[in-house]
């Protein structure tokens, strides 16, 4: 769940990460708000870096002797945590929902006085 939502921060497609980024980046270059859409991308470049850094530790570094036993967490945490990722993977797979949702709300807020 951890690298999931990882790989959702940094914009991986099939993620709802990505579907933000994607729309964030295409108003701002429709808008000719280039910098902006930099600024966006430079965000996800820098997602990769904290978040491989997690990963690598998690991963890839074998735990020291000093370490406490880990157990695994209970439930009641880790099925919030697999609700919230695959809500994650389900929006990013199909945005058609947030999609027509954030459009609606958009066209409401510009048409009010």
């Amino acid at each position: 769940a951890l690298t999931a939502g990882g790989l959702g921060l940094i914009g991986v497609p099939l993620t709802s990460g990505f579907i933000s980024k994607w729309y964030l980046v295409s108003g701002a270059i429709d808008r000719d708000l280039i910098p902006l859409a930099v600024v966006i991308l430079l965000g996800s470049i820098l997602a990769v870096i904290y978040v491989w850094k997690v990963v690598e530790i998690v991963y890839f570094r074998p735990a020291s002797a000093s370490a406490a036993q880990i157990t695994e967490a209970p439930w009641s945490m880790v099925l919030p945590a697999w609700i919230l990722i695959g809500a994650s993977i389900y929006f990013g797979v199909d945005a058609s929902l947030t999609s027509t949702l954030a459009g609606r709300a958009a066209l409401y807020l510009l048409v009010q006085p």
